[in-house]
This record gives structure tokens, C-alpha cells and sequence, in this order.
């Protein structure tokens, strides 16, 4: 590079370019010498600040637990106490009772939507929305799957953490979910095809040529 052209281009550094003022480290690997620079002074100065948070931070909260995870739990508590006071105010004012559908919904969205997702199209868990099902789409049957669990498939036995009343609820509300449509792209078809017209179908309201079969509900195409 000419004299000219360094004094065109101070601030710009070129392949094969060597600032004097730099000093080098002794050693060098492939015809490559580092340079002795600092470490900029913002960099060192969060390094310091990280150090010194941690060393107050770490036996305040993992040692001698003073802060601020007994109030975070003090007031996780508080709110499962406020939560469960409500809870039985529905309860006892029958507003369950009266919408146990729209009640479902609630505990769906609380308990199930991370494997059945958010309109019930599937996830981890099976699709809710369409014909096919592994365990049987009656009544009874979805009770029966949500009280045992389906170990197999990493479903937890929800009998003893939710109780006879929500079940009920959250399978009031699952069997709405058939030709739903859900917006969300359902899951694949997983299990045996039924008859779900006829299986949701109104007992006064079943196709005349479904007579037949009215007594076996659970009738698979």
C-alpha cells in the first residue's frame, strides 16, 4: 500500500496492514501473532458487577433462603387460597351446575390444553375434534380415561388431583369438541373411526335409519 493510500484510509484496516503501536504476544500459531489488547472497559466492569451480585445473591436466597423466594412463596400461597375460596363460592352458588359445560371449558384450559391443545385439535395428546378415537368417544369412557390416565402415553391418573365433579365437567365439555373445526391444524387420525353423528346425536334426534344402532352407541365405521 503506497503512502498515499495510508493517508486516504487511517481508519481503515487492510489484510497484510501492521500498527506498530500494538504489542504482540510471544507465541503464534500458522504465521498468525496475536495482539495485547485490553478487554473494553464496559466488559470487564459488568464482570465485575456480575461477580459481586453474585456472591450477595447466591446466600441470601440459596443458603440462608431470606430473600426473595419466602415471599414468592408466601404469596403463591395466598393465591391457591384465594383461588380455592372462589372455587367454592361457584361451587356452592351452583353455577357449575348450571353451565358445566362452559365449567369444563375452564378446567380444560387448566389441566388439558397443553396435550389435547387449545381447541381440543391435539398436540402431544390425541386429536379431540374429529371421529377418531383410541379408548372410546362415550361418555363413560372419556370419565374412564381421564380418571385412570393412559400411563403408556405419559397422561398423569387425574381421579385423585381433580375429583368426580371436574371430570365430569371437562367431559361435558370434550364432547363438544366433535366437528368443531378447530382453526389450529388438527392432529393425525389416531385410533378407530365411529359413528360420531349417531354418538352425538340427541337420543330424541337420531336419524331414523340409525335405529338400529341407537343401542350400540359406540358402533365404529
Amino acid at each position: 500500500m503506497s503512502d498515499k493510500q495510508k493517508d486516504t484510509k487511517v481508519d481503515e484496516l487492510l489484510p497484510g496492514d501492521f500498527i506498530p503501536a500494538q504489542e504482540l504476544l510471544e507465541h503464534e500459531y500458522d504465521g498468525i501473532q496475536e495482539a495485547d489488547n485490553p478487554l473494553p472497559k464496559w466488559w470487564v466492569q459488568l464482570f465485575l458487577i456480575c461477580i459481586v451480585f453474585a456472591v450477595v445473591y447466591t446466600p441470601l436466597v440459596h443458603m440462608f433462603d431470606l430473600l426473595p423466594k419466602s415471599f414468592l412463596a408466601r404469596d403463591i400461597a395466598h393465591a391457591a387460597m384465594a383461588a380455592d375460596q372462589r372455587e367454592a363460592e361457584l361451587i356452592a352458588s351452583g353455577a357449575y351446575d348450571a353451565d358445566p359445560v362452559a365449567a369444563g371449558k375452564k378446567y380444560y384450559a387448566t389441566f388439558c390444553v397443553t396435550c389435547h391443545g387449545t381447541y381440543g385439535e391435539g398436540g402431544i395428546g390425541p386429536n379431540l375434534t374429529d371421529q377418531f378415537w383410541i379408548h372410546g368417544p362415550e361418555e363413560t369412557q372419556i370419565m374412564g380415561t381421564i380418571v385412570n390416565g393412559v400411563a403408556a402415553k405419559g397422561m398423569p391418573t387425574w381421579g385423585p388431583i381433580l375429583g368426580e365433579r371436574k371430570i365430569k365437567m371437562i367431559t361435558a365439555y370434550v364432547m363438544t369438541l366433535w366437528n368443531s373445526n378447530p382453526p389450529a391444524a388438527g392432529k393425525k387420525a389416531e385410533g378407530e373411526a365411529y359413528d360420531m353423528a349417531v354418538i352425538r346425536a340427541p337420543k330424541d334426534a337420531a336419524p331414523a335409519d340409525s335405529l338400529a344402532t341407537a343401542a350400540d352407541t359406540t358402533k365404529k365405521i
